[in-house]
């Protein structure tokens, strides 16, 4: 992510340094500059050939790779059938190489950050929230052998021997307090978690997903507490790589329909707005297994725009979908306009992302659904990137 300052009192000279680090490592690029010079040669691990999944392990942080990120969001409706979108994501970026934690609590080697957003449909508002942390002191942590992420009052639990989460995140305005479970195994993102993202080697991530989770739990905003149910996303991935010299940012959608399918695709952007070749996906069939949906396997349209007032940003706003090998034509609508998170704790970054609905056909049989849409690089490019 993009950030200029970061505060702890009374450790101004250690921060300094801190903060030298995290804009070289997210600004300068993780690639070799020499063409000639080998990845070996750099101390993150590269997303690079097959890796060997092995849960809950692989649920935990994955402290060789320099970024990785674990994202949460869903589709939720209380009894009243008042209906939220929420995210909640958390981030560990790796700052200094070194083989194992420091052992000073004031060491510092990972970076970590959080997203918390609530959309509240029914009122047409939508709340965001931003934590930041060096990943000192008990700040915040990622463990290494289970989903088990905290920063500050946000929190990502399993619980012991199960596939059972517990998510809460609170904050003045707003809060949740969600369990969540898999109603359908995870799925494997691209070649057997090796997901492609640019040209050239180590260009990629380990991706996996659980694309269908049941959701209940209480959610809170402005003083008022609902009791949801709905369904969630989760993405988790692990990689070193950046943007490609000529990406500017990606278009990304998870996809949950009626008749109990679900869909993931990702657009990477040129300069020029068109999709990368290497833009990709997966379709996960009604008994959860899935099926890669190879580079131009999948056209996207973009239908209508929407113009931030904050950012000034210009961001599609509506999107047609059409996956020939599925015979499916969707139209994608936001759910409403301003999902905009316009982050400023830490300097400037802007990215639209929020519930979505979802209509058209699949085989020739209507279908509707819910799903989650991020855009980003629509104030500017990524390059050096703010997830990769």
């Amino acid at each position: 992510m993009i950030y200029r300052r970061f505060v702890l009192i009374g450790q101004r000279c250690r921060i300094g340094c801190a903060l030298l680090l995290i804009w070289t490592s997210l600004f300068l690029p993780t690639r070799a500059e020499d063409p000639g010079a080998s990845p070996a040669a750099e101390p993150w691990q590269r997303a690079i050939g097959n890796w060997t999944w092995t849960f809950p392990r692989d649920h935990g942080a994955h402290p060789n790779f320099k970024t990785e990120w674990w994202y949460f969001t869903g589709n939720l409706k209380d009894a009243q059938q008042h209906s939220f979108g929420y995210q909640l994501t958390l981030f560990r970026q790796g700052i200094q190489f070194t083989p194992a934690q420091p052992q000073s609590r004031w060491g510092v080697r990972d970076f970590y950050f959080g997203h918390f957003t609530i959309s509240d449909l029914a009122a047409d508002k939508f709340y965001v929230a931003e934590r930041v942390s060096r990943g000192a002191l008990g700040e915040a942590k990622a463990a290494t052998d289970r989903m088990d992420i905290a920063l500050g009052p946000w929190a990502i639990v399993q619980k012991a021997g199960s596939e059972q989460y517990r998510l809460t995140a609170h904050e003045t305005d707003m809060a949740l307090d969600f369990e969540e479970h898999p109603l359908k195994p995870l799925i494997l993102e691209g070649v057997n978690g090796l997901s492609r993202k640019a040209e050239g080697v180590g260009e990629a991530s380990y991706y996996y997903s659980y694309p269908r989770l049941a959701t209940t739990g209480q959610l809170r905003v402005k003083g008022a507490t609902y009791s949801v149910s709905g369904t969630s996303w989760f993405d988790h991935e692990f990689s070193t790589s950046s943007l490609g010299k000529d990406q500017v940012g990606w278009d990304w959608f998870c996809i949950q329909l009626d008749n109990h399918e679900e869909i993931m695709l990702y657009a990477m952007r040129d300069k020029s707005g068109a999709l990368d070749p290497v833009s990709e996906g997966t379709w996960v069939k009604v008994d959860g297994t899935s099926q890669r949906l190879v580079p131009g396997s999948f056209s996207l349209g973009k239908l209508a725009t929407w113009r931030s007032a904050k950012s000034g940003a210009i961001y599609p706003a509506r999107w047609h979908i059409l996956v020939s090998g599925h015979q499916a034509d969707l139209t994608v609508s936001p759910a409403m306009a301003d999902q905009e998170l316009h982050l400023t704790k830490m300097g400037a970054l802007d990215y639209w992302e929020g519930a979505c609905s979802i209509r058209g056909t699949v085989a020739g049989a209507a279908v509707s659904g819910v799903g989650y849409t991020e855009l980003t690089g629509y104030t500017g490019s990524l390059q050096a990137g703010l997830k990769y």
